[in-house]
């Protein structure tokens, strides 16, 4: 299937398609072996290649579909085995059998009518690879295992194996589920057009391995050089989201969001006090902290003086050493915990709620105790705590609605999961809201045609309109 794609000067409208990508290359995450197709990556009863036993298939259309592109990983991966090839290496072989073999080289992936984007136009970043430890070690990882895992492929040289690699690495899409979870890798040449921004106006979801970009904003014209997507979960302070980017991306983003000095005083804030005010309150509770990455900033750490009176800017609200005390005991136990959660393959609902119940002085929307909510929400709906995952939902809802935007897939996600949350408790007509809510987002980000929308969102959202007419 050819790229599809908006060519026009005419307006684009929120939710508007402005791109349809297949990918260059891409590999089904080890994680879900056996679980989804390697092909289309949809998820059912699978049957295994009859030669490698490895990579599995949902029909034999998908099979015939995906011979080419698996002829010959097949015989690789039947020799290797009982080993099993790590992801990357797995993306870089694919990568490097169809610049061998195929038509790698020559490939055109068009974003418009006369512009497009080829395998050489990917940035490649040596000098920053070079320079970069870890991903050299990964590098040098990898090559050890091609050099076993494709011994019927005369390898590029040392120089050219590294281009190759960082092209891979930079230019990496992480293809997701209808759950916004990673199910795989891909290259989409196209796509890798667009820049990046914490402020976005367009989104990349994915149907299957088929790559979707649509605007989430109004835009007079479909411009190429002004759209821009987020690379990364935006739920971070800037300081984490500059970091990460600079990290994996070797660029520092210096967007109006990240720059925001309201969301600077947000993110690591205390509440007031004063019940009746509502305003962020900034109380230093580590060691060099920061919040933003700033030019200025970048050779030396602002000092901060820690025996400042404390007040609340707005009403004058004064903290005492009580309250400084328990705030910085709140942060340091939320952040050791996530810390932990995130190596862990699920959330914990005690360790949630006792970094929750210690996190009173937290300001709402303070990012840890946000990041605490996404965490324990997961972890109740997991074990079936309606009652409690409501509540939590519920104060959930402004956090994502502040970090992500108002238009942004995981909140109509959010909105979609709260209201089967309030279905399943008989509350029809807040269930109906919630889903009203979520189909006006889902419908921008993926279309009325994705399984998402069409699937999972309307056939529940019927089924509520139906019993909310019981209930009248």
């Amino acid at each position: 299937m050819k790229n599809k794609y908006r060519n026009t000067d005419s307006i684009i409208k929120a939710g508007d398609l402005i791109l349809t990508e297949q990918p260059f290359a891409f590999v089904l995450t080890s994680k879900e072996k056996g679980n989804r197709c390697d092909n289309c990556l949809e998820k059912g009863k699978v049957l295994k290649c009859s030669g490698c036993q490895f990579v599995h298939y949902c029909g034999r259309s998908c099979q015939k579909d995906a011979w080419n592109d698996h002829k010959w990983e097949c015989a690789n991966l039947k020799r290797v085995a009982p080993k099993v090839i790590p992801d990357a290496a797995r993306m870089l072989a694919k990568i490097i059998n169809r610049l061998a073999r195929g038509d790698g080289h020559s490939h055109r992936a068009f974003y418009s009518a006369t512009s497009f984007r080829m395998w050489k136009d990917l940035m490649s970043h040596y000098s920053d690879l070079k320079a970069d430890k870890k991903r050299m070690d990964h590098f040098s990882t990898l090559c050890v295992v091609l050099f076993e895992f494709l011994k019927d492929i005369s390898l590029p040289n040392t120089v050219e194996l590294m281009g190759i690699y960082g092209r891979m690495v930079i230019n990496s899409f992480t293809i997701l589920d209808t759950d916004m979870n990673s199910i795989g890798t891909g290259i989409y040449l196209a796509s890798s057009v667009v820049d990046h921004s914490c402020d976005p106006n367009a989104v990349a979801t994915f149907d299957g391995k088929t790559i979707n970009i649509r605007a989430l904003k109004d835009l007079p014209c479909l411009d190429w050089d002004q759209i821009r997507i987020s690379y990364i979960d935006l739920m971070n302070t800037p300081y984490e989201r500059q970091t990460e980017l600079l990290d994996n991306y070797y660029f520092l983003c210096q967007c109006e969001r990240c720059m925001d000095d309201v969301q600077i005083r947000t993110v690591h804030a205390a509440k007031c006090l004063n019940v009746q005010c509502g305003n962020t309150v900034n109380i230093p509770w580590k060691k060099n902290c920061r919040l933003v990455r700033k030019p200025a900033m970048d050779s030396e750490t602002e000092p901060v003086d820690t025996n400042d009176v404390i007040r609340c800017s707005e009403c004058g609200t004064k903290y005492g050493e009580k309250h400084v005390e328990e705030f910085v005991r709140a942060m340091e136990i939320t952040e050791q915990h996530l810390r932990d959660m995130k190596d862990a393959s699920v959330a914990y609902v005690d360790i949630c709620q006792y970094c929750l119940e210690r996190q009173t002085s937290l300001h709402p929307l303070n990012v840890l105790r946000a990041q605490t909510l996404d965490h324990a929400l997961d972890a109740l709906v997991l074990v079936r705590l309606w009652e409690s995952a409501q509540e939590i939902a519920e104060q959930l809802l402004p956090c994502f609605q502040y970090y992500y935007g108002d238009r942004h897939p995981l909140l109509g996600i959010l909105h979609l999961k709260y209201g089967k949350i309030l279905l399943y408790k008989m509350e029809v007509q807040k269930a109906l809201k919630q889903f009203q809510c979520a189909e006006k987002i889902i419908k921008i980000t993926h279309g009325d045609r994705h399984p998402l929308y069409r699937e999972h969102l309307m056939p529940i959202m019927r089924q509520a309109m139906v019993e909310s007419t019981h209930f009248n």
